[in-house]
C-alpha cells in the first residue's frame, strides 16, 4: 500500500436503506486508496442536503473536490462553480449520447458512471399473477384487494419525478422550446387523477427512501412505481416474488419516464486546483472495467461503460433484462438551468395536493413558478 498523503472528499446521495450503491462507492474509495496513495473519503447526505450544499459554494468557496449527483444537478453549475470536464477524455468508453447527458448548452460539466435513472413498475406476483401494464387492472383488482387491506399501487408522490410518469401521460412535459411547461391543462389533469385515485385508496403516497419499500416488501402495496435504482434491495427481500414491468398505461395513453445518469462533477473549480490529475485519474478508475462491472455484479445497477453494459444485458436475470429494455420506453431529463425552479414548483404543487385538490396545486405551482423566475 502507498502512504496516503493526499486527499479527495467526495459527496453523495447514496443514502437511505434501500439504496445498496453505497457499497460499491465506499469499496472502489477504498481501492483507490491502496492502490494510488491518494485517499478518497466518501460523504453521504441526503439529496436536499446535497442541493443546499452545491448551491452555496459560490457564495462559500467551500465545498467537495468531487461530488457523484444525478445528472440534472449539472445545471446548478453557476452556483457550484463546476470545473468544465474534456470529456474527450472519456469517449472510449462513453458513447456520446451518454456524455450528453451532463452538457449544458453543449459543454461537459460532468462525466457519467451510471446510467438509466428511470422509472419502472416493481410487481408482487403472489399478489398480481400476470403484469399490470394499464391503469385498469389496478382499478380492477381494487375491491378484492382492499379486502385483504392491501393497496393496488404506490408510489412518492410528494417527488416530482415519481409524478412525470402521470403528466406524460396526459401530454404533458415540463419543458417545451426550451422554457418551462407546466402550468398548464395537461398539469392539472394529471394532479386530478392522482388525487381522485388516493381518495379512491387505489393510489398511496408513501416516502420512496423507506416507507413505500417497507409496505411492498411485506406485502401491504402490490405494486409500486420506484426507480431502477432500488432494484437490489428488493431483489434480495422479495426473491422469486418480484417482477418488473413498464409503467402503465393511463386512458389509453403510455406513462414514460426520463432517464438520465448519475456522473460526477467537480464544484469549487477544482479542476484548476493542484489536485486535477488526482480527480482525473479517479475517474478514470470509476470508469475501469473492473469499477463498472462491480457496479453491475454487486449492486445491479446499470453501468455507464458501453462495453461492460453490453456484456452484462447478455447475461443477467429476466427481471434485470426487462429494466434495461424498458430504457428504450423514457425521454432524456432536461438539463436546462431553469430546471431547478421547475422541480421546487413541481414539488410545491405536490405538497399542496396532498391536503387541497388539482385546482389549488396548479394555482401553487403557477405562482411558485412565476416567482422564481422573476428573480432570475
Amino acid at each position: 500500500m502507498k502512504e496516503n498523503k493526499k486527499e479527495i472528499l467526495i459527496w453523495h446521495e447514496f443514502d437511505g436503506p434501500g439504496d445498496t450503491s453505497i457499497e460499491v462507492l465506499e469499496e472502489i474509495c477504498k481501492l483507490y486508496t491502496e492502490r494510488f496513495g491518494v485517499r478518497v473519503t466518501p460523504q453521504v447526505m441526503n439529496i436536499t442536503e446535497l442541493i443546499v450544499g452545491l448551491n452555496r459554494i459560490k457564495e462559500t468557496h467551500q465545498g467537495p473536490h468531487l461530488a457523484l449527483v444525478p445528472a440534472d444537478m449539472t445545471a446548478y453549475v453557476e452556483n457550484g462553480l463546476y470545473s468544465e470536464v474534456p470529456g474527450e477524455l472519456f469517449a472510449n468508453v462513453l458513447t456520446e449520447g451518454v456524455l450528453s447527458t451532463m452538457q449544458i448548452n453543449g459543454v461537459q460539466y460532468g462525466v457519467p458512471v451510471l446510467r438509466g435513472n428511470h422509472l419502472v413498475v416493481y410487481y408482487n406476483k403472489e399478489i398480481y399473477a400476470s403484469a399490470p401494464m394499464t391503469w385498469d387492472v389496478f382499478e380492477e383488482a381494487a375491491p378484492k384487494l382492499f379486502a385483504q387491506d392491501i393497496v393496488p399501487i404506490g408510489a412518492d408522490l410528494k417527488q416530482s419525478y415519481w409524478f412525470i410518469p402521470f403528466l406524460s401521460a396526459f401530454g404533458g412535459w415540463p419543458v417545451e422550446a426550451g422554457k418551462p411547461n407546466i402550468a398548464t391543462p395537461e398539469m392539472k389533469q394529471a394532479l386530478k387523477f392522482i388525487r381522485d385515485k388516493m381518495d379512491q385508496g387505489v393510489l398511496v403516497s408513501l416516502d420512496g427512501s423507506t416507507e413505500l419499500l417497507e409496505q411492498f416488501i411485506e406485502g401491504k402495496v402490490g405494486a409500486i412505481i420506484c426507480g431502477e435504482w432500488i432494484y437490489n434491495h428488493l431483489d434480495k427481500h422479495m426473491k422469486d416474488k418480484l417482477a418488473v414491468c413498464q409503467l402503465p398505461v393511463i386512458e389509453g395513453r403510455q406513462s414514460l419516464s426520463m432517464s438520465s445518469s448519475i456522473g460526477l462533477i467537480y464544484p469549487n473549480h477544482s479542476l484548476l486546483s493542484e489536485e486535477r490529475e488526482d480527480l482525473l485519474s479517479f475517474t478514470r478508475f470509476m470508469l475501469s472495467d473492473e469499477c463498472q462491472s462491480m457496479w453491475a455484479v454487486n449492486v445491479q445497477r446499470i453501468p455507464a461503460h458501453e462495453g461492460v453494459l453490453k456484456r452484462v444485458a447478455a447475461s443477467t436475470t429476466p427481471n434485470k433484462k426487462a429494466i434495461l429494455s424498458l430504457l428504450d420506453n423514457t425521454r432524456p431529463m432536461p438539463t436546462h438551468p431553469f430546471m431547478i425552479q421547475v422541480w421546487d414548483s413541481m414539488n410545491a404543487g405536490l405538497v399542496e395536493l396532498s391536503s387541497s385538490n388539482a385546482e389549488q396545486a396548479l394555482k401553487k405551482i403557477d405562482e411558485t413558478i412565476q416567482g422564481a423566475l422573476s428573480s432570475l
